[in-house]
């Protein structure tokens, strides 16, 4: 069995979550079923050149060529495709259809339905207005791509062709992240019996993030400084509690201004961290904060916290409820009114060693040798669908 692995990288100074399970996933697949077998195809952001995006961004010849090419050359026998857009196109996915090849592609976000990719528009909050086949003036009119009217014609132009065209009949299937995404994707109009629920996974924790011992404080919050991430209402919210209740902020983005004009005694902000060293503040807080207020698909911080051994707060929204266990390890906030309520019950809250036990028990479940694994006999259940 051999695999390719697809994805159109985001800017450097913009790399997220995607990015980064597309190197995990990668890496793992190369250790279980050896470098051999195991193909990667990659552009970046960072490379783009406007004049020929505008050219190909509808159908790419270019990548067409080139994918078709590595498969036929290859021998491949599933294309696993990661992010599409905006150099890579759905050209890709015909080009592994036609050449015989199985198509997977993974839903990190709800681009198909909404051009910012996150059913979500700054000051008005969830938004599902252009999750329809027609041409959307308003994504247009609110900049909802790159807070560009310019950009923002070109994407939702691009994506009207990808739905006109029906370019999603070359994907076999989709793996979605968790059952709440599942579930919207439904909603918006995807055949569910081409979705599979494939998760994120955590990577094995090195010596130096041992959890035995340590001393956990404070409250810690990792995270794109944007409005969909609910880093405003975090702050607004911080300054109602106490100053022995400290927030620490890690992270980058439009908002960065605003947080740093918000700093206090009690409210750090420590900038963007690499992800490397973003464990380590994981590892000592006692709550992580997931404030996000859009669907997220996901949240690799959530595992990476109960790996750690740290509780998560966060919201009633999305996939949130999916991973945390009110009181059992961390806490739901069911009405955003009762957000300081919340992080008051959780500060002297007498059964912590409870919830991190929860923590740690839940975070096997998402352990890398048990996903790659399930991963790939997917691959093999995909490519002999009789067995399914």
């Amino acid at each position: 069995m051999k695999i390719l692995l697809i994805h159109n990288r985001y800017k450097n100074k913009n790399i997220g979550g995607e990015d980064i399970v597309f190197n995990r996933e990668l890496n793992a697949l190369e250790s279980f079923l050896g470098k051999k077998n195991v193909f990667s195809y990659e552009v970046s952001n960072d490379n783009i050149k406007y004049m020929e995006l505008a050219k190909n961004i509808f159908f790419s010849k270019k990548y067409y060529k080139i994918i078709k090419e590595i498969i036929i050359k290859n021998k491949i026998d599933i294309v696993h495709i990661h992010n599409f857009f905006p150099m890579l196109s759905p050209s890709i996915f015909k080009a592994a259809k036609d050449a015989g090849a199985k198509v997977i592609h993974t839903l990190h976000n709800y681009r198909w339905w909404c051009i910012k990719g996150t059913l979500y528009r700054d000051g008005k909050g969830i938004c599902e207005k252009c999750a329809v086949k027609k041409f959307n003036l308003d994504a247009i009119k609110h900049k909802c791509y790159r807070n560009s009217t310019i950009q923002s014609f070109i994407a939702e132009s691009a994506f009207y062709f990808y739905r006109k065209n029906d370019m999603m009949k070359y994907i076999d299937y989709f793996f979605v992240l968790t059952e709440f995404q599942k579930n919207k994707v439904i909603s918006l109009g995807l055949d569910r019996n081409k979705i599979i629920i494939k998760p994120n996974f955590n990577v094995p924790l090195d010596s130096s993030n041992e959890i035995q011992n340590v001393k956990k404080n404070g409250y810690l919050f990792i995270g794109r400084l944007d409005e969909s991430k609910g880093i405003k209402e975090l702050i607004e919210n911080w300054k109602k509690l106490p100053k022995n209740y400290v927030l620490t902020i890690i992270g980058d983005g439009p908002l960065k201004t605003y947080v740093e004009m918000n700093t206090s005694e009690n409210i750090i902000y420590l900038g963007r961290i690499e992800n490397e060293k973003i464990k380590k503040f994981i590892k000592k807080a006692k709550f992580l904060v997931q404030s996000s207020i859009w669907y997220e698909t996901f949240g690799l911080t959530i595992i990476e916290a109960f790996q750690l051994g740290t509780p998560v707060i966060g919201y009633n929204i999305g996939t949130r409820k999916d991973f945390i266990k009110d009181g059992w390890n961390g806490f739901i906030i069911f009405d955003k009114q009762n957000f300081v309520d919340v992080i008051k019950k959780s500060y002297n809250f007498e059964k912590y060693d409870f919830l991190v036990n929860n923590c740690l028990k839940l975070a096997k479940e998402y352990e890398e040798e048990k996903v790659v694994k399930d991963q790939i006999n997917l691959y093999k259940h995909i490519l002999n669908e009789n067995s399914w």
